[in-house]
């Protein structure tokens, strides 16, 4: 999600459908961090819930390294921060499109699996578990608030980068700058609805993709000179 990272002696790697996977220690420590259990802090709901924020953000870059081969182009997958990033190649506007699209796709079909499984666990009694109810609770969560989240038309989300590509699209000349400009209110507005909600992770992270934004606004417009 925020460029590319240069791998470490401790970065977990392992692959999955021929898809080479790179977990960076500094996710588990960013994951931890949202995972934490504030209430009572349960250390085994915090590292359950990590599990789980794991497998949300690994379905997601699933989404998009699976459809950047099905064009053809082979892909990696890191996690890193809050978040990570699947490689791509430039392909045209509709397969890019499609390539963005697909991450947000594939958590919103985990979360249907999920709710779907729902009442079958319920009928086996399994949510008498309180650790299994809670990471299925969570487990809902963060896959529709992860994948909405990647949705929003901010840079370098995915719903910017579907932006970007389609007003690149209808304006050739125009199209980034108008993307770039949209990006940065978006995220200015979103950073101040965190302020309001007393959301300060929303709020800095917002408020970094809206500075992210207008430095790149300027170079948009150096470009245009």
């Amino acid at each position: 999600m925020f460029g590319q990272i240069a791998p470490t002696e401790y970065d977990l790697r392992f692959s999955l459908f021929g898809i080479p996977i790179r977990v960076h220690p500094i996710f588990w420590l960013t994951s931890a961090f949202l995972a934490w259990d504030r209430d009572g802090g349960d250390l085994r709901k915090t590292l359950i819930r990590v599990l789980c924020i794991f497998v949300a953000i690994l379905v997601h870059e699933l989404g998009h390294a699976l459809v950047t081969r099905r064009f053809g182009w082979n892909s990696e997958i890191v996690l890193y921060f809050f978040g990570g990033y699947a490689t791509s190649k430039r392909h045209s506007t509709w397969k890019d499109i499609a390539v963005s699209a697909a991450g947000p796709g594939a958590g919103f079909l985990l979360y249907f699996i999920i709710n779907w499984s729902i009442p079958s666990m319920m009928r086996a009694g399994l949510f008498e578990n309180k650790l299994l109810l809670d990471a299925v609770v969570f487990s809902l969560r963060i896959n529709l608030a992860w994948s909405i989240l990647n949705l929003l038309p901010v840079l370098p989300l995915d719903g910017g980068q579907i932006s970007r590509e389609f007003l690149c699209w209808l304006s050739p000349r125009r199209g980034m700058d108008i993307c770039v400009k949209f990006s940065l209110l978006a995220a200015a507005g979103i950073a101040l609805l965190g302020l309001k909600m007393g959301s300060t992770f929303m709020a800095m992270m917002f408020g970094y993709l809206a500075f992210q934004s207008y430095l790149t606004l300027q170079d948009t417009r150096r470009g245009y000179r």
